[in-house]
């Protein structure tokens, strides 16, 4: 089971790492491709690659530490200067340019519609008004590698001295004059704005679920491959955790553009729903947050600066709608996280107390750190003495008796079947009478006189010896004292309902009327001397009738005398292996006893009464549990001392559930707490925002009246 569980482990982490790292990067290029309409794509040559590769690795900033170096290591598969394909994707294109500083080529912006990329410095003088453009993806905006059927890249490299920019006209570039649109500033985004481009994000609670799933597997390892696997999982927690509590470096945080136009509505039901309101900024389709649409109407029509990012989300709006103040006055509420590692821990607890015995984990392990206390007695009189307390170390050497079980397990198998020798009940005084019955001994009477007058060398003494001769001749079978095989019946088959084929048998041989004439006739000595005399058939039928009526009592007798067995006395102490091995040491029956003829089961179970209901034992373990039942007897849990390795097993396994707990009380509270905050936060901050308002300044106050 746990190499299966650990198989399927693997499998998940390979689905997540090709679904992470291929499928789902391949499906946002195509989105991006359906968008952007490109015609053809091919694949890089080795000069482009190489260029590529130099001019990416050229604008990546330089870390000035050996701290930022490994950072910058660490960060690089998502860093804005890598490449996301291998492929150079061909379109038609018009590209519009906003500047935000004429002397600085770097401040340059170009959009192809509302998708910005990345234009060369050497680039600029080839823009027409349609383009022919070859673009690669990186991991941060499309690099346009070719412009018109100039190779850019390649002239870049080996270019001499850089055209002078400002001389070029701007008459092959779109014109955006009319909008009024303008680029004031780029910054980085703030923590709280990065925060929210990640407020639904779960993947760090379910590596941390796919961690714990991985130690609960090492758990059910052998001790030799379960440090590797802890290692493991803690070398996938530490660096997730870290991930979750680090503040972002500069290399994830997006730009944010400050930019000043003219905001206008587009959409056709933008009058009569403002909810529904689509407002852009030049050719910019702006995505508003859906509680700032009140508070926004006044601006619409009007020159607006506002801030948006590279998804073209406004973060922004005047200088009263911030995302930023939103967050820092009411931080938003993951409690996406916090219900799944609740949910994840949750599953894992259910199947770690399911396989694992936690109990018997704890106990040991709280044992340990309390300190051992060691009670060693050879009397039961000494240990009454003793209060016993789970943890203690017992060392007992005495003379018991192992228990016969009320209900026996089917998973399990049973050395001295019926008795179960992983228990031995201790007291005072122990029986030592052996298991004993009337009726078995009714039963054994009835088997031996039968057999004795059926038997072939049956002795024929008292009999003329003439007939004696002719009888062996004949083969035939006498019965030489058919009166005391029907008083025998008679005293085991008392009831009316019992034997009733083997009395019928014996009527028929007497020719008698009925069975209790035949047994008055026997009480009364009428039957004494009379011989009866039979074919071998008919001795056979007579045989295998009375093994049929013994077979059943002693069947039902064997099993009642058991059943005896299985009530303990009163007070006293039942010790139980909690491993479920054997708490003695002898030799086991070759056969179990009910695998044996019903006559042999009974005298099986007085031979292995004999040697169990009091045998010798030693015990050596600590105790797990204690339990006093109703009759007054301590049941005592015992379980072998671990060595080192078992005990680090045992002190894992409490630290795991401990932790586990923790996780699924902690989280729940914060998520529901959380889930709770969420669905007022919205409503908090339109509150606030209308207290800004009342108590703003005149001329704020007097630019949201109009």
């Amino acid at each position: 089971m746990s190499v299966f569980i650990f198989l399927m482990l693997v499998i998940l982490f390979c689905i997540l790492f090709v679904w992470t790292k291929i499928l789902l990067p391949k499906k946002q290029l195509r989105a991006q491709h359906q968008e952007l309409n490109t015609l053809d794509h091919r694949q890089l040559t080795a000069e482009e690659m190489r260029l590529c590769r130099a001019y990416l690795k050229q604008r990546q900033p330089k870390p000035t530490g050996l701290i930022e170096h490994l950072l910058n290591k660490v960060n690089l598969p998502r860093n804005a200067c890598t490449l996301r394909d291998k492929s150079v994707y061909k379109l038609n294109h018009s590209i519009t340019h906003y500047s935000l500083s004429a002397s600085v080529p770097e401040r340059n912006r170009y959009y192809l519609d509302a998708f910005e990329v990345h234009l060369p410095p050497n680039g600029q003088p080839f823009i027409t008004a349609d383009n022919t453009i070859e673009l690669v993806y990186t991991n941060y905006l499309p690099l346009i590698v070719s412009l018109n059927g100039h190779h850019l890249l390649h002239d870049l490299e080996h270019a001499g001295p850089q055209t002078n920019l400002s001389a070029v006209t701007d008459t092959s570039i779109r014109k955006e004059t009319s909008e009024r649109i303008a680029i004031l500033n780029v910054r980085r985004q703030t923590h709280e704005e990065y925060t929210l481009t990640h407020a639904n994000n779960i993947s760090e609670a379910l590596i941390l679920c796919c961690a714990l799933l991985l130690i609960f597997c090492s758990l059910l390892t052998p001790l030799k491959v379960m440090p590797w696997i802890l290692l493991a999982s803690l070398l996938i927690i530490l660096p997730c955790l870290w991930i979750m509590y680090r503040r972002p470096p500069r290399s994830h945080l997006q730009e944010i553009r400050t930019m000043r136009g003219l905001l206008k509505p587009w959409d056709l039901f933008g009058e009569a729903n403002p909810k529904q309101q689509s407002l852009s900024l030049g050719i910019l389709d702006l995505n508003y947050p859906e509680h700032w649409y009140p508070y926004i109407q006044q601006d619409i029509g009007k020159e607006t600066v506002i801030e948006v990012d590279s998804q073209n989300r406004v973060v922004q709006h005047g200088p009263l709608l911030s995302l930023t103040q939103e967050v820092k006055k009411f931080p938003l509420q993951n409690w996406r996280h916090n219900l799944t590692l609740a949910a994840g821990s949750l599953i894992i607890l259910i199947m770690t107390t399911s396989w694992l015995p936690t109990g018997v984990s704890f106990n040991i392990a709280l044992a340990r750190l309390q300190g051992e206390q060691h009670v060693t007695v050879n009397d039961v009189r000494q240990l009454t003495q003793h209060k016993l307390h789970v943890g203690e170390v017992i060392n007992i050497k005495g003379t018991g008796r192992c228990v016969v079980p009320q209900t026996y397990q089917s998973n399990r198998s049973y050395d001295f079947l019926p008795f179960d020798c992983s228990a031995i009940y201790w007291n005072k005084q122990l029986s030592t009478t052996l298991p004993s019955s009337p009726i078995i001994e009714q039963t054994q009477a009835l088997l031996a006189t039968t057999s004795q007058q059926l038997a072939p060398e049956n002795d024929l003494k008292g009999i003329n010896p003439q007939l004696a001769s002719a009888i062996q001749k004949s083969g035939m079978i006498l019965l030489n004292n058919f009166s005391d095989i029907v008083l025998k019946t008679a005293q085991l088959c008392s009831a009316e309902g019992d034997c009733l084929r083997l009395k019928s048998a014996l009527v028929n041989l007497e020719n008698a009327k009925d069975w209790p004439l035949l047994v008055d006739q026997a009480k009364s000595g009428k039957l004494d001397g009379l011989n009866v005399l039979l074919r071998p058939n008919s001795a056979q039928n007579l045989t295998n009738l009375v093994e049929a009526a013994t077979t059943t009592f002693m069947s039902n007798e064997t099993r009642k005398t058991i059943e005896s067995l299985s009530h303990l006395p009163k007070n006293g102490y039942l010790f139980i292996n909690g491993q479920g091995q054997l708490l003695v040491d002898q030799e086991q029956p070759d056969t179990s006893l009910f695998d044996l003829a019903p006559a042999a089961q009974w005298r099986e179970l007085q031979r292995i009464s004999g040697q169990l209901l009091n045998t010798p034992f030693a015990l050596s373990g600590i105790i797990t549990s204690l339990q006093h039942d109703s009759q007054g007897t301590i049941h005592v849990i015992v379980h072998q001392e671990p060595n080192t390795h078992a005990l680090w097993r045992y002190v894992v396994t409490t630290l795991f559930l401990a932790c586990l707990v923790i996780l699924v009380v902690v989280n729940t509270f914060l998520g529901i707490h959380r889930l709770r905050s969420h669905f007022s936060r919205n409503t908090r901050i339109q509150e606030d925002y209308n207290a800004s308002i009342a108590n703003a300044s005149q001329p704020l106050l007097r630019h949201f009246k109009e």
